[in-house]
């Protein structure tokens, strides 16, 4: 049976010594070479991908990690670009953390020139045989630094579902449906108020992961999302009157912090130091069996529900409109992993 893999696959922070030159003021959400932007929502330093929101936890996991075990403070950046102190103030008061994983399903390292890189490609490559990034491929001096965080999920529905063309937006795409008994089973109720509002989640093998669907909600708010999962205290069943579809999902998404490149560090011990890359690679495949996420990012700093007793009326948890995929712990509060679907872009389509 396929997997549903999550893997995040982290940050790199390099710092290399140069020359520092003058700042200007940037508009937020800068416009970044591959065309989407850098977006903040709530506390999350996502960005859009073909119009969908994408968040992943790496970018979090490798900040802090600079933060703790090479600045031994919060990165703070010489700059008055609005955009690259919103995004630093962001992941500096974030509440996500490894304690939203597992210690099995991520690695995290931070240090000094080339043998940090070497180390890590070894390590990871080690812990992660499955990881599908190809080993990093940078050069440091002894005094560059980098920091480096990735994960990989590996998670599974109880059943597999069924192929089906199914509708989003009023186009068909390719995806999957429960056609039994069996599969509406493994479907838990969190919360319904119609057809177009509510909340659900697919029963997983390992339990001490989740996988929620949120449909109807603002798609610009995920953490009020996230305020009513963590309300949802009580779950109703499927019943054999009700419908479950989901379209297929397959995102392959190359991301650039544009706004911070080139900026130099504010921490005392640090002036001379820059961050000449940032960037993050995403991919998310959803499909009948699970799904696949992975996500790596790079930073590099250069020194410079109950079922009633009538018949009930048949209730449609078709997710054929904008709506969230939530990946979480169970026992966290803090999800790992956000897309916002709000088209048919990371669909099968007939065009």
């Amino acid at each position: 049976m396929k997997k549903i893999i999550l893997g995040l696959m982290s940050i790199v922070l390099l710092f290399s010594c140069v020359t520092m030159k003058s700042e200007g003021d940037n508009v937020k959400d800068v416009e970044l070479v591959n065309g989407n932007k850098s977006v903040i929502l709530d506390n999350f330093v996502g960005s859009y991908c073909k119009g969908n929101y994408v968040w992943g936890l790496a970018m979090n996991l490798a900040w802090q990690e600079i933060n703790n075990e090479i600045l031994h403070e919060k990165l703070s950046l010489r700059t008055d670009d609005k955009s690259a102190l919103e995004i630093a103030k962001t992941f500096n008061n974030t509440q996500f953390s490894k304690k939203d994983l597992d210690e099995e399903s991520y690695y995290i390292k931070a240090g000094y020139g080339q043998e940090t890189v070497k180390l890590i490609n070894k390590e990871s490559r080690k812990k992660f045989p499955k990881k599908s990034f190809e080993d990093l491929d940078i050069k440091l001096s002894p005094e560059d630094i980098i920091s480096y965080a990735y994960f990989l999920k590996e998670v599974e529905y109880i059943l597999p579902f069924e192929k089906k063309k199914v509708n989003f937006l009023d186009e068909e795409v390719a995806g999957f449906y429960a056609g039994n008994d069996s599969q509406r089973d493994i479907i838990r109720i969190l919360d319904y108020k119609n057809n177009d509002k509510f909340i659900i989640s697919i029963g997983l093998k390992n339990e001490g992961d989740e996988i929620i669907f949120a449909k109807g909600y603002d798609m610009k708010q995920p953490q009020a999302v996230l305020n009513r999962i963590s309300k949802c205290d009580f779950y109703d069943d499927m019943n054999d009157r009700d419908i479950f579809e989901a379209p297929n999902i397959d995102l392959n998404y190359h991301r650039e912090y544009t706004e911070v490149k080139g900026k130099a560090l504010a921490n005392k011990k640090f002036t001379k130091y820059e961050i000449s890359q940032m960037f993050e690679n995403i991919k998310f495949n959803l499909d009948e069996k699970g799904a696949r996420v992975e996500n790596e990012a790079v930073i590099a700093m250069r020194l410079t529900a109950m079922l009633p007793t009538e018949l009930p009326k048949p209730r449609h948890f078709k997710l054929d409109k904008p709506y969230w995929i939530i990946m979480k712990r169970s026992n966290s509060n803090n999800p790992y992993f956000v897309l916002g679907v709000n088209n048919t872009e990371l669909m099968e389509t007939r065009r």
